[in-house]
Protein backbone atom coordinates (compact mmCIF):
# COMPACT_ATOMS: atom_id res chain seq x y z
CA UNK A 1 0.00 0.00 0.00
CA UNK A 2 0.95 3.58 -0.16
CA UNK A 3 1.75 4.93 2.57
CA UNK A 4 4.50 7.54 4.77
CA UNK A 5 7.94 5.74 4.92
CA UNK A 6 8.13 2.55 6.85
CA UNK A 7 9.21 3.68 10.46
CA UNK A 8 6.07 5.89 10.47
CA UNK A 9 4.20 2.72 10.79
CA UNK A 10 4.02 0.02 13.42
CA UNK A 11 3.15 -3.16 11.86
CA UNK A 12 1.95 -5.29 14.68
CA UNK A 13 3.23 -9.20 13.32
CA UNK A 14 1.12 -12.37 12.50
CA UNK A 15 -1.99 -9.75 12.84
CA UNK A 16 -3.92 -7.70 9.57
CA UNK A 17 -3.69 -4.66 11.62
CA UNK A 18 -0.66 -1.63 11.76
CA UNK A 19 -0.87 1.62 13.58
CA UNK A 20 1.16 5.02 12.93
CA UNK A 21 0.55 7.98 15.39
CA UNK A 22 1.25 11.20 14.62
CA UNK A 23 1.01 14.76 14.42
CA UNK A 24 0.11 16.26 11.05
CA UNK A 25 0.60 20.07 9.96
CA UNK A 26 0.72 18.33 6.09
CA UNK A 27 0.15 15.23 5.57
CA UNK A 28 1.07 14.53 1.53
CA UNK A 29 -1.20 13.02 -0.88
CA UNK A 30 -2.19 9.54 -0.39
CA UNK A 31 -3.88 6.78 -1.56
CA UNK A 32 -4.51 2.74 -0.64
CA UNK A 33 -4.03 -0.21 -3.44
CA UNK A 34 -7.67 -2.20 -3.58
CA UNK A 35 -7.60 -4.54 -0.19
CA UNK A 36 -6.00 -1.86 2.57
CA UNK A 37 -8.80 0.19 4.61
CA UNK A 38 -7.12 3.46 7.00
CA UNK A 39 -9.00 4.62 9.92
CA UNK A 40 -8.04 7.99 10.95
CA UNK A 41 -9.06 8.73 14.48
CA UNK A 42 -8.24 12.42 15.70
CA UNK A 43 -7.48 11.23 19.27
CA UNK A 44 -7.38 15.40 20.21
CA UNK A 45 -7.55 18.63 18.22
CA UNK A 46 -8.67 19.13 14.97
CA UNK A 47 -7.53 18.14 11.32
CA UNK A 48 -9.05 18.99 8.16
CA UNK A 49 -9.00 15.90 5.86
CA UNK A 50 -9.83 16.22 2.13
CA UNK A 51 -10.97 13.35 -0.39
CA UNK A 52 -13.43 13.04 -3.20
CA UNK A 53 -12.49 16.73 -3.86
CA UNK A 54 -14.72 17.44 -0.58
CA UNK A 55 -13.34 18.86 2.98
CA UNK A 56 -14.28 18.65 6.33
CA UNK A 57 -12.99 19.05 9.84
CA UNK A 58 -12.24 15.99 12.44
CA UNK A 59 -12.61 17.44 16.19
CA UNK A 60 -11.02 15.57 19.07
CA UNK A 61 -12.35 11.65 19.09
CA UNK A 62 -13.93 12.07 15.56
CA UNK A 63 -12.74 9.54 12.88
CA UNK A 64 -13.20 8.54 9.00
CA UNK A 65 -12.15 5.75 6.55
CA UNK A 66 -10.43 5.74 3.41
CA UNK A 67 -9.95 2.82 0.97
CA UNK A 68 -9.16 3.89 -2.33
CA UNK A 69 -9.91 7.87 -2.87
CA UNK A 70 -6.92 10.14 -2.74
CA UNK A 71 -6.73 12.18 0.38
CA UNK A 72 -4.23 14.52 2.23
CA UNK A 73 -4.62 16.33 5.69
CA UNK A 74 -3.55 19.60 7.21
CA UNK A 75 -3.74 21.78 10.51
CA UNK A 76 -3.01 24.69 11.67
CA UNK A 77 -2.91 23.85 15.27
CA UNK A 78 -2.05 21.04 17.75
CA UNK A 79 -3.26 17.50 17.47
CA UNK A 80 -2.82 14.13 17.87
CA UNK A 81 -4.08 11.24 15.91
CA UNK A 82 -3.77 7.65 14.73
CA UNK A 83 -4.47 5.33 11.72
CA UNK A 84 -5.61 2.48 12.10
CA UNK A 85 -3.97 0.34 8.84
CA UNK A 86 -6.53 -2.85 8.10
CA UNK A 87 -5.33 -5.50 5.64
CA UNK A 88 -8.68 -6.34 4.01
CA UNK A 89 -6.93 -9.22 2.28
CA UNK A 90 -6.44 -11.00 5.61
CA UNK A 91 -10.49 -11.70 5.94
CA UNK A 92 -10.92 -12.99 2.20
CA UNK A 93 -11.97 -16.41 3.11
CA UNK A 94 -14.86 -14.93 5.17
CA UNK A 95 -15.92 -12.11 2.24
CA UNK A 96 -14.55 -13.24 -1.13
CA UNK A 97 -15.67 -10.15 -2.80
CA UNK A 98 -13.68 -7.95 0.00
CA UNK A 99 -11.14 -7.01 -2.63
CA UNK A 100 -13.70 -5.16 -4.06
CA UNK A 101 -15.54 -3.35 -1.60
CA UNK A 102 -15.89 -0.16 -0.78
CA UNK A 103 -16.63 1.44 2.46
CA UNK A 104 -18.14 5.08 3.76
CA UNK A 105 -17.75 5.76 7.67
CA UNK A 106 -17.44 9.26 8.32
CA UNK A 107 -17.69 9.01 12.33
CA UNK A 108 -18.28 12.81 12.51
CA UNK A 109 -20.52 15.45 12.53
CA UNK A 110 -19.68 17.10 9.55
CA UNK A 111 -21.55 14.73 7.29
CA UNK A 112 -24.26 14.22 5.02
CA UNK A 113 -24.62 10.32 5.89
CA UNK A 114 -26.97 9.56 9.14
CA UNK A 115 -24.50 10.31 12.58
CA UNK A 116 -24.13 9.09 14.94
CA UNK A 117 -25.77 5.87 14.95
CA UNK A 118 -25.19 2.77 16.94
CA UNK A 119 -22.72 1.39 14.40
CA UNK A 120 -20.76 4.72 15.10
CA UNK A 121 -20.75 4.74 18.48
CA UNK A 122 -19.79 1.20 18.43
CA UNK A 123 -16.78 1.54 15.85
CA UNK A 124 -15.67 4.36 18.28
CA UNK A 125 -15.38 2.12 21.35
CA UNK A 126 -13.72 -0.69 19.66
CA UNK A 127 -11.05 1.46 18.13
CA UNK A 128 -10.20 3.55 21.65
CA UNK A 129 -10.60 0.08 23.47
CA UNK A 130 -8.28 -1.57 20.80
CA UNK A 131 -5.56 0.99 21.08
CA UNK A 132 -5.94 0.50 24.98
CA UNK A 133 -4.95 -3.17 24.70
CA UNK A 134 -2.19 -2.87 22.33
CA UNK A 135 -1.10 0.06 24.64
CA UNK A 136 -1.21 -1.72 27.82
CA UNK A 137 -0.28 -5.30 26.36
CA UNK A 138 2.71 -7.44 24.51
CA UNK A 139 1.86 -7.43 21.07
CA UNK A 140 3.83 -10.90 20.48
CA UNK A 141 1.60 -12.32 23.15
CA UNK A 142 -1.61 -10.55 21.99
CA UNK A 143 -1.51 -11.26 17.90
CA UNK A 144 -4.73 -13.53 18.20
CA UNK A 145 -6.81 -11.53 20.23
CA UNK A 146 -5.79 -7.99 18.26
CA UNK A 147 -6.60 -10.41 15.20
CA UNK A 148 -9.98 -10.96 16.75
CA UNK A 149 -10.56 -7.38 17.55
CA UNK A 150 -9.33 -6.12 14.13
CA UNK A 151 -12.25 -8.79 12.81
CA UNK A 152 -14.58 -7.78 14.38
CA UNK A 153 -13.83 -4.07 13.00
CA UNK A 154 -13.94 -5.62 9.45
CA UNK A 155 -17.44 -6.98 9.97
CA UNK A 156 -19.01 -3.75 11.01
CA UNK A 157 -17.76 -2.77 7.94
CA UNK A 158 -18.96 -4.92 5.87
CA UNK A 159 -22.34 -5.24 7.11
CA UNK A 160 -22.79 -1.25 8.21
CA UNK A 161 -20.70 0.54 6.39
CA UNK A 162 -21.07 -0.26 3.08
CA UNK A 163 -20.98 1.87 0.14
CA UNK A 164 -24.76 0.84 -0.66
CA UNK A 165 -25.79 3.01 2.69
CA UNK A 166 -24.27 5.87 1.63
CA UNK A 167 -25.92 5.77 -1.83
CA UNK A 168 -29.26 4.89 -0.28
CA UNK A 169 -29.12 6.86 2.75
CA UNK A 170 -30.63 4.15 4.55
CA UNK A 171 -29.26 3.06 7.80
CA UNK A 172 -29.57 -0.92 7.72
CA UNK A 173 -30.33 -3.61 4.77
CA UNK A 174 -30.64 -7.73 5.53
CA UNK A 175 -28.07 -9.42 4.81
CA UNK A 176 -29.32 -10.95 1.73
CA UNK A 177 -29.43 -7.37 -0.05
CA UNK A 178 -25.65 -6.50 1.25
CA UNK A 179 -24.60 -9.72 -0.11
CA UNK A 180 -26.31 -9.92 -3.64
CA UNK A 181 -25.16 -5.71 -3.83
CA UNK A 182 -21.28 -6.86 -2.99
CA UNK A 183 -21.77 -9.21 -5.63
CA UNK A 184 -22.77 -6.39 -7.87
CA UNK A 185 -19.99 -4.91 -7.14
CA UNK A 186 -17.34 -7.66 -7.05
CA UNK A 187 -18.34 -8.55 -11.10
CA UNK A 188 -18.45 -4.59 -12.33
CA UNK A 189 -15.21 -4.02 -10.13
CA UNK A 190 -13.36 -7.03 -11.96
CA UNK A 191 -14.66 -6.34 -15.70
CA UNK A 192 -13.86 -2.66 -15.36
CA UNK A 193 -12.25 -2.25 -18.82
CA UNK A 194 -14.97 -4.02 -20.49
CA UNK A 195 -18.27 -3.28 -21.88
CA UNK A 196 -20.80 -4.58 -19.13
CA UNK A 197 -24.30 -4.57 -19.66
CA UNK A 198 -27.23 -5.30 -17.68
CA UNK A 199 -27.15 -8.78 -19.00
CA UNK A 200 -24.26 -10.02 -18.33
CA UNK A 201 -24.64 -9.10 -15.11
CA UNK A 202 -28.14 -10.79 -14.47
CA UNK A 203 -26.21 -13.81 -15.88
CA UNK A 204 -23.80 -13.86 -13.84
CA UNK A 205 -25.79 -13.83 -10.83
CA UNK A 206 -28.40 -16.46 -12.55
CA UNK A 207 -31.42 -13.86 -12.09
CA UNK A 208 -33.28 -12.43 -14.68
CA UNK A 209 -33.03 -8.18 -16.06
CA UNK A 210 -35.44 -7.31 -14.95
CA UNK A 211 -35.41 -8.15 -11.72
CA UNK A 212 -31.76 -7.29 -11.24
CA UNK A 213 -32.68 -3.61 -12.41
CA UNK A 214 -35.21 -3.23 -9.94
CA UNK A 215 -33.21 -4.20 -7.55
CA UNK A 216 -30.50 -2.25 -8.37
CA UNK A 217 -32.96 0.70 -8.54
CA UNK A 218 -34.42 0.54 -5.15
CA UNK A 219 -31.77 -0.56 -3.18
CA UNK A 220 -29.32 1.63 -4.58
CA UNK A 221 -28.62 4.08 -7.44
CA UNK A 222 -28.83 1.90 -10.80
CA UNK A 223 -27.11 -0.25 -13.13
CA UNK A 224 -26.09 2.85 -14.98
CA UNK A 225 -25.01 4.84 -12.35
CA UNK A 226 -23.22 2.40 -10.40
CA UNK A 227 -21.23 1.59 -13.40
CA UNK A 228 -20.39 4.98 -13.97
CA UNK A 229 -19.66 5.87 -10.40
CA UNK A 230 -17.13 2.54 -9.97
CA UNK A 231 -15.39 3.65 -12.93
CA UNK A 232 -15.56 7.50 -11.99
CA UNK A 233 -13.56 6.28 -8.77
CA UNK A 234 -10.78 4.11 -10.45
CA UNK A 235 -10.09 7.03 -12.33
CA UNK A 236 -8.48 9.06 -9.44
CA UNK A 237 -5.70 6.40 -9.44
CA UNK A 238 -4.77 7.56 -13.32
CA UNK A 239 -5.41 11.56 -11.98
CA UNK A 240 -2.59 10.92 -9.67
CA UNK A 241 -0.32 7.94 -10.83
CA UNK A 242 -0.03 9.17 -14.21
CA UNK A 243 0.20 11.37 -17.16
CA UNK A 244 -2.69 10.04 -19.23
CA UNK A 245 -4.86 12.31 -20.82
CA UNK A 246 -8.87 12.50 -20.09
CA UNK A 247 -8.80 10.35 -23.37
CA UNK A 248 -6.50 8.05 -22.19
CA UNK A 249 -8.30 7.72 -18.57
CA UNK A 250 -11.71 7.01 -20.34
CA UNK A 251 -10.63 4.32 -21.77
CA UNK A 252 -8.85 2.80 -19.28
CA UNK A 253 -11.62 3.10 -16.81
CA UNK A 254 -13.71 1.87 -19.38
CA UNK A 255 -15.71 4.66 -20.39
CA UNK A 256 -17.80 4.76 -24.01
CA UNK A 257 -16.15 8.12 -24.40
CA UNK A 258 -14.68 10.93 -22.82
CA UNK A 259 -17.80 12.99 -22.48
CA UNK A 260 -19.34 10.46 -20.74
CA UNK A 261 -16.25 10.52 -18.04
CA UNK A 262 -16.21 13.60 -18.30
CA UNK A 263 -20.24 13.77 -17.02
CA UNK A 264 -19.93 11.02 -14.64
CA UNK A 265 -16.77 12.54 -12.83
CA UNK A 266 -18.51 15.68 -12.57
CA UNK A 267 -21.75 14.59 -11.33
CA UNK A 268 -20.06 12.24 -8.36
CA UNK A 269 -16.92 14.56 -7.38
CA UNK A 270 -18.54 18.33 -8.10
CA UNK A 271 -15.70 19.16 -10.34
CA UNK A 272 -13.94 18.03 -13.82
CA UNK A 273 -11.38 15.87 -13.96
CA UNK A 274 -8.72 17.98 -14.65
CA UNK A 275 -9.74 20.26 -11.40
CA UNK A 276 -9.29 17.06 -9.15
CA UNK A 277 -5.35 16.55 -10.84
CA UNK A 278 -4.57 20.21 -10.41
CA UNK A 279 -5.63 20.04 -7.08
CA UNK A 280 -4.74 17.09 -5.30
CA UNK A 281 -0.92 16.26 -7.32
CA UNK A 282 -0.33 19.44 -5.71
CA UNK A 283 -0.83 18.30 -2.18
CA UNK A 284 3.05 17.21 -1.76
CA UNK A 285 4.34 18.58 1.26
CA UNK A 286 5.16 16.76 3.75
CA UNK A 287 5.18 18.40 7.53
CA UNK A 288 4.74 15.59 9.83
CA UNK A 289 5.51 14.41 13.26
CA UNK A 290 5.35 10.30 14.28
CA UNK A 291 5.42 9.20 17.68
CA UNK A 292 6.20 5.86 19.44
CA UNK A 293 2.67 4.68 20.38
CA UNK A 294 3.20 4.75 24.35
CA UNK A 295 3.56 9.08 23.80
CA UNK A 296 -0.69 8.82 23.22
CA UNK A 297 -1.09 6.37 26.53
CA UNK A 298 -2.76 9.15 28.17
CA UNK A 299 -5.20 9.91 25.93
CA UNK A 300 -6.60 7.03 24.93
CA UNK A 301 -7.39 6.55 28.79
CA UNK A 302 -9.01 10.28 28.70
CA UNK A 303 -10.93 8.92 25.27
CA UNK A 304 -11.83 5.65 26.70
CA UNK A 305 -13.27 7.37 30.07
CA UNK A 306 -15.12 9.83 28.03
CA UNK A 307 -16.54 7.46 25.79
CA UNK A 308 -18.12 5.14 27.84
CA UNK A 309 -19.50 8.11 30.76
CA UNK A 310 -21.05 9.77 26.90
CA UNK A 311 -22.48 6.22 26.26
CA UNK A 312 -24.33 5.27 29.77
CA UNK A 313 -25.08 8.38 31.11
CA UNK A 314 -26.95 9.96 28.07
Amino acid sequence: MNTSPVQSITKIENTPLSISVYSVKDKPLCMHDAGTLEIIFCLTGTIKFAYAYEEFILNTGEYVSVDRDAYYLHSDGYNMCVSFYVDLMWFEKKYPNIKHMLFVCEGCKETTMPYPTVYHDRLRGILIALLKFILDGSLEQDAAKITQITESITDLFVHHFDIIFFHSGKTEFHEEILKRNQEIYAYIDKHLVETITLKDLSSHLGLSSSYVSEFMRKVSIGFRQMLAYIRANKSEWYLINTNYTIVEISEACGFSDPQYYYKAFKEWYKCTPKQFREKYINQSQDNMVYYEPYVIRTIVDNLLIEHYMNLFLE
